[in-house]
């Protein structure tokens, strides 16, 4: 885990059960900041997903853009969880200048030219090579479904993508 952030996750729903059930106890979240282009311009899915946060815990939603980067550099984020529900906002989010290097992989569906490489877990073959790439800049990605899982290496899904 990041010591400037309880974690950062991607997860294709976002805010659901799971996150809020199982993840915002383990980090004792306090806040939950979601970085999403389409999600930042829709006031009514961001009612919904406050509506979603367990009482306490406040949700910040923010564009993936220099200035949400900057915030997340200034803020205090110990007890925090930062989503982004795919990997290209992640990607996104790196060139940008993400601080952070514990990035977790949670919940990917399925999808054309996705393969299943842990659990319920889809990566496409670029994506795999991007976070390889950025793992070989020095970020530790991992995949992680729930709390009681052990986490799993890039390297050890490395085959799914081997011809």
């Amino acid at each position: 885990m990041n010591e400037e952030v309880g974690l950062i996750r991607v997860d294709s729903r976002l805010l659901h059960g799971q996150v809020v059930t199982r993840w915002i106890k383990q980090v004792e979240a306090q806040q939950v900041i979601i970085l999403d282009d389409n999600l930042a311009q829709d006031d009514f899915m961001i009612e919904v997903f406050k509506m979603a946060a367990p009482e306490g815990v406040e949700l910040i939603v923010k564009p993936i853009d220099a200035e949400s980067i900057q915030f997340l550099g200034t803020s205090s984020l110990k007890n925090s969880i930062i989503l982004f529900n795919s990997i290209p906002s992640l990607i996104k989010a790196f060139q940008l200048g993400l601080p952070f290097t514990d990035i977790q992989i949670g919940g990917i569906g399925g999808g054309n030219n996705r393969t299943v490489v842990y659990k319920n877990i889809t990566l496409t073959a670029e994506e795999y090579e991007e976070l390889k790439h950025w793992q070989d800049q020095g970020k530790h990605i991992y995949l992680q479904t729930v709390p009681e899982d052990k986490e799993a290496s890039l390297e050890s899904i490395a085959k799914k993508f081997k011809s």
